[in-house]
């Protein structure tokens, strides 16, 4: 239930807290008081559409709070989904919307979507007004209320999903028969890759292998020349540093016998002449071996060109090239594997049907069995609201389809993600007329009044705990509008429920009731709402039945109103 709401700087209103109560909910008021105003705002508060327009002039931002009690397990499980922890099952939603464009939602203090809010906002206020009765004029809400009303939402939930599954196997199906030329020719293309590919005889390192005797190959006789240059250096010209080295030692040896200091320097000079002379064994080694070899070179430059153009077509070096072969080979495995899965998912798609057909019928069974409890109910309440001689009906649609594989009643049918056929309310308002369309023969008075038929009868299934009536009352009045209030009374037993009347008959069933008022202060315009005590209760409903001028007549009337069937707690609360 609703247990507060907070609106600031919205339309008319400045500063505005409410606390509400069980039951039924009324607010009265003159015509622009700002009745509709707090209405708005609750369907702000729930999700609706925010505007711009609807902040108080001078204002940059309007805000609107509201505190909710929530008992039914589902709700409060979406609330955790969301990631919002609630004990005692209380929330507090905040919506703020301003000129700047920057609207924000709070669920307990932390930021959600407007998406997300109407979601949650769906399962905790189920909002009537004028144009929600106009909801009545499309048949595909006569099904969501059938099912509602029948119970069979789990058999159209169970069927939808199977349903789904069966279109997602056919769309696969066709998207492969009809890629089928597109297969072949991928497949011949990979294959012409894959021995591209596998021609080359590629391997990791040869690149780099072949790229650096290239590079000796280009230098080959710079090369040479400074090999045969460090060879004459070494031991070929006459002082070459071997036969300095060679001087040296001879000088050095007899006089290590002599200072013993002198050893050290011997043996590295000796180990230097060592060393040198293995360079020079292997500088003229690598002279003696050392060739240019122009077909070679050539070789190596066709190679090159031949791996350069394969990192073109198929990455940036050997290892990437090797890799993608091996994507090109799984791919080409996959399409050859596809025959066989369409045969496959054609076997499992007519497994799939015999399932949705199953489903399909006997969802449509129990639609059928549940409109004729609705047809029986709704014309039951309709009486009950002095609409005598009306007539309600179901009709149910079953185009055959010669290619549709769900046989019902004889005819082939295909089936909908809603299930068989179509199904439209029709209504015949006066006795000898044939039942018609809901949307081509009801006037706006009638479709609120069979909306509020329909909300009582399906109350123990909806299990949404506020809702909310606007402009329920239009074009009725007398008898019929008590027959209403007993409807929205009776409704209230289970639900909290929050109307807008201008009739008196109504107004008097109230649990609790509410005054919307306007007045002028400072040249500015503001409205407030308060909860009347019963006093206030009957001068308001007096005036309500008879204007301005309130008799002893309008009072006494009042109380009656009031106190005939549910007296109602002589104290109230609520401020502006």
């Amino acid at each position: 239930m609703l247990k507060e709401i907070r609106i600031q700087n919205f339309a008319i209103i400045e500063n505005l807290v409410v606390n509400f109560e069980k039951g039924l909910n009324i607010l009265t008021g003159e015509t622009g008081a700002g009745k509709s105003i707090i209405i708005d705002a609750l369907n702000l508060l729930v999700g609706g559409r925010a505007d711009t327009d609807s902040i108080r002039t001078g204002e940059a931002t309007a805000l609107v709070e509201g505190i909710f009690q929530i008992s039914d397990a589902e709700t409060l499980a979406m609330v955790h989904e969301i990631g919002i922890e609630s004990d005692d099952g209380e929330v507090h939603i905040k919506r703020q919307i301003s000129n700047s464009g920057k609207n924000r939602c709070f669920l307990n203090d932390s930021q959600i979507t407007v998406a997300t809010l109407a979601k949650l906002g769906d399962r905790l206020v189920d909002l009537h007004g004028q144009h929600d009765h106009q909801a009545l004029l499309h048949p595909e809400i006569h099904v969501e209320l059938l099912d509602l009303f029948g119970k069979s939402k789990p058999s159209l939930d169970k069927f939808a999903k199977e349903f789904s599954d069966y279109q997602g196997q056919v769309k696969k199906l066709k998207s492969l028969k009809t890629d089928e030329q597109e297969r072949l020719q991928r497949e011949e293309f990979l294959g012409f890759q894959i021995a591209e590919i596998n021609a080359a005889n590629l391997s990791e390192d040869e690149e780099g292998e072949i790229k650096a005797e290239k590079n000796k190959l280009r230098h080959a006789e710079k090369i040479r020349s400074g090999l045969q240059q460090s060879q004459t250096l070494l031991s070929e010209q006459s002082g070459s540093i071997l036969e300095n080295l060679r001087q040296i030692l001879k000088e050095l040896e007899p006089l290590v016998e002599v200072d013993k200091d002198l050893a050290a320097p011997f043996e590295r000079s000796q180990s230097a002449f060592y060393e040198l002379e293995e360079v020079e064994d292997t500088l003229r080694s690598h002279d003696r071996n050392l060739e240019f070899n122009p077909g070679r070179l050539e070789e190596i430059e066709d190679r090159l060109a031949e791996i350069t153009g394969l990192k073109r077509k198929y990455g940036n070096d050997v290892l990437e090239i090797l890799k993608k072969r091996d994507q090109f080979a799984n791919e080409l495995e996959q399409l050859a594997g596809n025959e066989e899965n369409m045969k496959q998912l054609s076997a499992d798609i007519v497994d799939k049907e015999k399932v949705v057909s199953k489903l399909a019928i006997a969802l449509a069974d129990k639609r059928e069995a549940g409109a004729k409890s609705l047809k029986s109910g709704v014309e039951k309440e309709l009486k009950e609201l002095h609409m005598n001689g009306v007539r309600f009906g179901v009709k149910f649609s079953y185009p055959p389809d010669v290619g549709g594989f769900v046989e019902y009643r004889n005819e082939k049918l295909k089936p909908t993600s809603l299930g068989l056929g179509t199904l439209e309310f029709l209504f015949s308002p006066n006795p000898g007329e044939d039942l018609r369309p809901l949307a081509k023969i009801a006037s706006g008075g009638e479709l609120s009044r069979i909306m509020l038929a329909l909300k009582s009868i399906l109350n123990e299934q909806d299990t949404i705990p506020v809702m909310i009536f606007d402009e329920v009352d239009a074009g009725i009045g007398g008898r019929v509008a008590e027959k209403v209030g007993d409807k929205l009374k009776k409704v209230s037993e289970t639900k909290q429920v929050f109307c807008i009347t201008h009739l008196p008959q109504i107004a008097g069933m109230a649990s609790c009731h509410y005054r919307v008022e306007k007045h002028v202060q400072g040249k500015r315009t503001r409205s407030g709402i308060r909860q009347l005590e019963f006093e206030e209760r009957v001068e308001e409903v007096a005036r309500m039945s008879s204007g301005e001028k309130i008799t002893a007549a309008s009072l006494k009337h009042a109380r009656e109103l009031i106190l005939g069937d549910a007296p109602l707690k002589k104290t109230g609360k609520g401020k502006t």
